[in-house]
């Protein structure tokens, strides 16, 4: 069965962070004072707070506010895994979705516009890594994009059985026919010349690692805060 996709950003959180964490960590200091750091052989996992949402209300659809966010907990009890997009168009080498009808002026059959191009990328060449792809951190990639791509772009990768993971580039170097791109963490479950990489929608299945919360004023105003991890636990178990 397919993964729920949880989209955070409805619940106007005013701050989110989003990031890699535990790819390093202290070593202790040295007889000649320096600061060991240790590389972890995982190379990180994602981890995102959000915080100070407000939502709810007295209409009909800030209740509705409220209720998706207690059934959202609810759906994540347990440890279950969804889908987090991580609502970042922004930083992403894409323009804002624009939706346009036929050169007539006219919609699709269902009142659905065309949307804008976005961005295109394929794998060239699996640079580094083990067999299959498997946590790799190099890529050779053909990409089209609305915005040039510098480095600390976000894309995901869906693998068969890890599903859609998250990537964050670090450098980018142009190469014949594409782009040459180092990133983390390295990739889950193996890639392949040909895959897809998605830099429209950067997204993560992930689980909850707080408690949940959701506090009212007045009994009727919402507050809130989220942590959410990748989850690393095996997908063939």
């Amino acid at each position: 069965m397919a993964l729920r996709v949880l989209h955070l950003c409805q619940f106007h959180f005013s701050e989110q962070d989003i990031r890699v964490v535990g790819s390093e960590v202290d070593g202790g200091t040295s007889l000649s004072g320096i600061q060991d750091v240790v590389e972890t052989s995982g190379g990180g996992y994602w981890q995102g707070d959000w915080s100070e949402a407000d939502f709810g209300g007295r209409s009909e659809d800030e209740r509705a506010e409220t209720l998706a966010w207690r059934a959202a907990n609810a759906g994540l009890a347990g440890g279950r895994r969804v889908i987090v997009p991580f609502c970042d168009r922004w930083h992403q080498p894409v323009l804002d979705r624009v939706t346009v009808p036929h050169s007539d002026g006219t919609p699709f059959s269902d009142g659905s516009e065309y949307i804008s191009d976005g961005a295109s990328s394929t794998v060239l060449a699996v640079v580094n890594g083990q067999t299959g792809g498997l946590n790799c951190t190099i890529l050779d990639i053909a990409i089209t994009s609305e915005r040039a791509l510098i480095g600390g772009e976000r894309f995901t990768h869906v693998h068969s059985t890890w599903l859609e993971r998250a990537y964050e580039i670090g450098t980018v170097e142009d190469i014949t026919g594409g782009k040459r791109i180092s990133f983390h963490p390295p990739i889950r479950g193996g890639i392949a010349v040909g895959d897809v990489l998605d830099f429209d929608n950067p997204r993560c299945v992930m689980r909850r690692s707080s408690e949940p919360t959701n506090a009212l004023s007045m009994g009727i105003w919402s507050s809130a805060s989220i942590t959410m991890v990748e989850d690393m636990r095996d997908p063939e178990l």
